[in-house]
Parts: structure tokens; C-alpha cells; sequence
């Protein structure tokens, strides 16, 4: 969603839908995204306009251990501040896109390493076992 600096006398709050799916083409972990809803509010402060977004969106992620498809359900909040000062995420500029920015959150903000339930414990690497030489060092070291 674009915003035009101009628009912002009027505009108070947003609600919309946003396609990713182009976006996630190039992210290998990243098997589909649904339609993400974001619903905010826009507040200009002085010379800053500050975003209180929130975000639900339904993403499948590739298994970490086995690349199977693992559903997996975003919700987040996140506060954007456009302006000139320290304390600005970005410029305020003429036309602000939102989209994009937002895309950038569902990133940062999906899990690093993510298991389907098929992916299990026995098909992780077991502990090894010391050499016969260091056992007793071994349990020392374990209490």
C-alpha cells in the first residue's frame, strides 16, 4: 500500500491485504504465504508520521531438518516512524510504501528453524560417547 504524504490530513487509521507471494520467490525456506491483513494506525507528530501496525499472515516454511512443508501462523505488532530525527526507521518522503516495508518485518519476524512433526528425535545425531580413556572425566564433568 502506497501513502501519499498528502493523504495523511484524512487519513487516520489503514486496513488491508497485501500479496507476497511474488516477494518469496527468491527465499528458499519460504514455501507459499497467504494474503497478509494489516490494520494500523498513522499518527503525525510534529514533522514525523509514526505506524502502529499489527499483522496476521499464514505462512508454509520449509522443515529445517526434512524441507517438509510446515504451516505456520505470523502475528505481530510493529511501531514504523517516518521522519527526520534519531529516532526515525525511515524518511518522510512524498509517497511512503508500506507494503514493502512490511514484507521486511515478516522476515525478520519469521521463526529461524522450524520442525514439521515427521522430522523426529531419532533423526537428529545422537551424543557420542567419550573414549573408554576420559569415561570417568566424562561423568565428572556431566554433574
Amino acid at each position: 500500500m502506497k501513502i501519499s504524504i498528502h493523504e495523511l490530513k484524512d487519513l487516520t487509521s489503514i486496513e488491508f491485504d497485501a500479496n507476497y507471494s511474488k516477494h518469496i520467490e527468491s527465499i528458499v525456506d519460504f514455501i507459499d504465504i497467504k494474503l497478509a491483513h494489516i490494520k494500523g494506525t498513522l499518527r503525525m507528530i510534529e514533522n514525523e508520521l509514526v505506524c502502529d501496525l499489527h499483522v496476521d499472515v499464514e505462512t508454509v516454511l520449509a522443515c529445517s531438518k526434512t524441507l517438509k512443508p510446515v504451516n505456520h501462523s505470523m502475528s505481530f505488532d510493529a511501531e514504523i516512524i517516518f521522519g527526520d530525527s534519531e529516532d526515525a526507521d525511515y524518511p518522510l518522503t512524498e509517497t511512503i510504501d508500506l507494503s514493502d516495508i512490511i514484507f521486511g518485518y515478516i522476515i525478520s519476524e519469521k521463526p529461524f528453524t522450524i520442525y514439521h512433526p515427521d522430522a523426529i528425535e531419532t533423526s537428529f545425531e545422537k551424543e557420542k560417547s567419550p573414549h573408554p580413556a576420559f569415561a570417568d572425566l566424562d561423568k565428572l564433568l556431566k554433574k
